[in-house]
């Protein structure tokens, strides 16, 4: 049904075609680096700035430099950027991770479209990658460092905020690539009423991983005859209305993973290869806000919204924890919301002033379920005699920010804000946040103090699995005893986050900047996954569990780095190139029973690419290097590293006429075969990365 509502969008894109002719070069934003610069933008503050001025570090990608780069997901985007580092094929239905400046996880940080959020509810551990495609997107904003001052909860390591395009316009696509690869988009932007509807809907499959053939010693044993597994699988479908200050939306999203994403080695014989085992999540939001101008030129915005995240019952595991059966899972969670904004200019003030009440509701994570039913569950190797406990939570939370940004003259602004939090589930938070500016003819520069809060998860807190049950052999009174067993952990405090950071911007002339960014951040209470907790020996009744494990707030953590980018831009002779490059680095430490360095990053990181472009043709060639990784398997005083690699990627586009264009993309150009660290703490931490992948498309535009 899905793909078939994705033909029929298709099909009414070309016979619209001809009633929308633009040129498909001439229709991006076409600006200099000094105008980028100066560039509108929302995402620091909740209100219109210029880009040089916002009280955070942020970086803007245009819709010209998507297209020009080839970008189709934010993953591909955000690859590119300084201070950000990658996991692919990361754990157990988890494609990947993203690291922003020494914070490792998806759940770190906030993913916005138009300033609602559409990631996960309640910081469920998801990808990143092509169920946010790109398609239909004006720019990104991506905003460095902790952003809790506005967005709350989990806003600890940035928000990104995706803007849609407002033109009357449509535009779409075909991919179809090596191994099965194949990805269908169509999206389209018109006049209705007087205002402005707009649709997208994309269907992908990833290319068959061939992991097994690629990197045949890491595959081995007796338990499978094939090592096959279904590839990603994403599908979106979004409505949008916008008219006189009124807009609304709804958005999905659907993804399938596969559980035996980085399974190779001694996890080969741990896992069934089995091409249903995969986890199967729909994102569901819709909104609606209003925006107006009440007495003494006071700006109001008011938002209703709604989301939720659900694993689907059709997801399991097979492995050693679930007797080599399907163990099904299941979660849900959902988020109603009412917040309210006023912004007023007052001499050389700007304030701010926003209210917001949540109201949550969360069935976390399952145990391993025989069956789809959440009803009659026991715990395996109990003999139906123990069962295993379905968790529902229920929460709100209640929130008032104040911002006040102030011109003190022609050079200098300062920003004060600040906001609390009331939980009925975690403690409150305070999180302030202060920023001084200096801009004066090409040199501008930030100076950043503030704080951020992850909230404790649900799915930290109540995620349960463990070894099946057997006879009890200890003679302490109980009938059943399991090795290894992990157990609910309610206690979880936010983790806290305290950051101080100094941006330095120059543009040379409006064709050559350089920015460079410090920083320095401290964590308390980090959370830790897989700590033992004693006092839930006997967390299941008549059993005595010999290894409990759990979330504990159990580390503090101190992270500091920085990073150097510039970008350039050069016309002559009929070429327009631009080019770009950064340099990124950052260490740290975990403050625990025994100190160690930050897991899942590297300290070097080097990315560049550029853009040529002559009459209708483009290429653009990306390269990355990053060093050598460390796991998070700690053993003999150090913590377990991966080799670095270096990767060059590749896409290229010809324009057929004003309307039309086909693109080709090589990933991973030279062939490379290279491992990633898995984001977890297993001993068994290589995970081997996809290969050379080749790809080709059709686009037109309407």
């Amino acid at each position: 049904m899905y793909r078939k509502l994705l033909i029929l969008s298709l099909l009414a894109s070309l016979i619209k075609a001809d009633e929308y002719n633009f040129d498909l070069l001439n229709d991006v934003f076409d600006l200099d680096l000094e105008q980028l610069q100066h560039i509108k933008v929302i995402s620091a503050s909740k209100t219109s700035q210029n880009l040089n001025t916002t009280p955070a570090k942020m970086i803007v990608i245009t819709k010209e430099q998507i297209e020009q780069r080839g970008y189709r997901s934010l993953n591909e985007l955000l690859n590119d950027l300084p201070s950000i580092q990658i996991l692919n094929h990361a754990d157990s239905g988890i494609m990947n991770q993203i690291g922003i400046r020494g914070m490792m996880g998806n759940n770190y940080f906030k993913v916005l479209q138009d300033g609602i959020e559409i990631n996960q509810t309640d910081g469920e551990i998801m990808s990143i990658s092509m169920q946010y495609p790109l398609f239909g997107i004006e720019r990104v904003e991506i905003l460095y460092g902790a952003a809790s001052v506005l967005y709350g909860a989990d806003a600890m390591s940035g928000v990104i905020n995706l803007i849609s395009s407002s033109k009357e316009n449509g535009q779409a696509g075909v991919w179809a690539g090596e191994r099965g690869y194949k990805y269908f988009y169509a999206t389209q932007a018109l006049k209705v009423n007087e205002g402005l509807f707009s649709y997208k809907a994309h269907f992908h499959t990833d290319q068959d991983y061939n992991l097994d053939k690629e990197y045949p010693n890491n595959y081995h044993g007796t338990l499978n005859s094939s090592y096959k597994f279904q590839p990603q699988e994403t599908k979106s479908a979004s409505l949008k209305y916008e008219k006189d200050g009124f807009d609304t939306g709804i958005n999905y999203r659907y993804f399938s993973e596969s559980t035996l994403i980085g399974m190779n080695n001694d996890n080969a014989n741990r896992n069934v290869f089995d091409k249903n085992a995969n986890l199967n999540s729909e994102l569901f939001s819709t909104f609606a806000r209003y925006k107006t101008t009440l007495f003494n030129d006071i700006e109001s915005t008011t938002t209703l919204s709604y989301e939720s995240t659900e694993l689907l019952k059709n997801s399991y595991f097979k492995n050693q924890y679930t007797s080599y059966k399907p163990g099904y899972k299941y979660s849900k969670s959902q988020r109603y919301a009412f917040e309210e904004t006023f912004n007023k200019n007052y001499e050389n003030h700007n304030f701010t002033f926003g209210s917001s009440i949540e109201w949550f509701k969360s069935i976390p994570m399952t145990y391993d379920l025989p069956t789809q039913s959440l009803s009659n569950v026991y715990v395996v190797g109990s003999d139906n005699e123990i069962k295993a406990p379905i968790f529902e939570e229920r929460w709100n939370n209640i929130a008032f920010y104040l911002q006040d940004q102030i011109t003190l003259n022609e050079n200098f602004q300062l920003s004060l804000a600040t906001r609390y939090d009331k939980n009925s589930s975690y403690e409150s938070t305070f999180n302030p946040r202060v920023a001084l500016i200096h801009s004066k003819d090409s040199l501008t520069q930030k100076l950043i103090y503030s704080q951020a809060f992850l909230a404790p998860s649900n799915y930290n807190k109540y995620k349960i699995y463990g070894t099946p049950l057997k006879p009890n052999s200890l003679a302490d009174g109980n009938k059943y005893e399991t090795a290894t067993f992990r157990v609910p952990n309610p206690d979880l405090k936010p983790e806290k986050s305290k950051s101080y950071e100094y941006n330095f911007d120059y543009l040379f002339n409006k064709n050559h900047l350089i920015s460079f960014s410090t920083y320095y951040t401290t964590i308390k209470d980090l959370v830790l996954i897989e700590e033992k907790i004693p006092e839930q020996t006997y967390f299941l009744p008549n059993t005595t569990i010999l290894d409990p494990r759990g979330a504990k707030n159990a580390a503090n953590s101190y992270i500091y780095g920085g990073d150097i980018l510039y970008n350039g831009h050069s016309y002559f002779s009929g070429y327009d190139i631009n080019y770009w490059l950064n340099y990124s680095y950052v260490n740290g430490k975990i403050d625990y029973d025994y100190d160690y360095e930050l897991p899942f990053f590297t300290s070097h990181i080097f990315k560049a690419g550029s853009t040529f472009r002559y009459k209708d043709f483009t290429i653009s060639p990306t390269i990355r290097w990053i060093g050598p990784v460390s796991a998070s398997h700690y053993d003999d005083g150090k913590l377990s590293r991966v080799d670095g690699y270096f990767i060059t990627d590749i896409y290229s586009s010809y324009s057929l006429d004003k309307m039309q264009k086909l693109s080709f993309k090589i990933d991973n150009l030279f062939d490379k075969h290279y491992y990633g660290v898995r984001y977890n703490t297993s001993r068994r931490y290589l995970s081997p990365q996809n290969t050379r992948m080749i790809s080709l498309a059709y686009t037109i535009n309407f």
